[in-house]
């Protein structure tokens, strides 16, 4: 399903039990360049159509970039947009959700990306604490029920805050160490 439409039914998971409890990164959606009007806070992030694994986004420091980032998109006249405000992860956290099986792994990066999905990292899985179990159950809710999903979130350097970025369905990708076990769940 498009990014656009996952990111809405998440934001009404938020508003119907709270921002504490289901903490979504705050998010512009922008169909076309001519839409894009963001006014939340600089740093920034665009994802561009749907990008996924790192590809489609970069980090915009000021309204200027975002004038030269809105030229860019004009160019792509089929490509909508989300902007969200850039938070400094201290690791990502991934709460994998297969059926009843779930897992949460903690992955941090290692060579100085502010994406640390790309570049080196260690990813970890850790015990699954009940807060997680809560946004897996409450994320596969969305569209009639999710069999298998993973909801992706960023620990926020400094605070510990932590912020959901993204469910994804299906296309999840498994841990290479869990993998073979994973796929016997599916």
């Amino acid at each position: 399903c498009e990014r656009p439409a996952v990111q809405g039914q998440l934001h009404r998971i938020q508003r119907r039990v709270g921002s504490e409890r289901f903490p979504v990164v705050a998010q512009h959606f922008a169909s076309s360049h001519s839409a894009l009007m963001y006014g939340y806070t600089f740093p920034a992030v665009v994802k561009v159509g749907s990008a996924h694994a790192g590809a489609g986004k970069m980090m915009i420091t000021d309204h200027h970039q975002m004038s030269d980032f809105r030229s860019i998109l004009q160019m792509m006249p089929k490509e909508h947009c989300m902007v969200e405000p850039f938070i400094q992860g201290q690791a990502d956290l991934r709460i994998q959700k297969i059926g009843e099986h779930y897992r949460a792994f903690r992955r941090q990066g290692i060579s100085g990306e502010w994406k640390t999905n790309t570049g080196c990292s260690i990813m970890e899985e850790i015990e699954l604490c009940d807060r997680w179990r809560f946004w897996a159950d409450s994320a596969a809710e969305i569209f009639g029920g999710l069999d298998i999903l993973t909801v992706d979130a960023i620990v926020e350097e400094g605070t510990g805050q932590e912020h959901i970025l993204e469910v994804n369905g299906t296309s999840s990708g498994l841990h290479p160490d869990c993998e073979e076990e994973d796929n016997g769940y599916i």
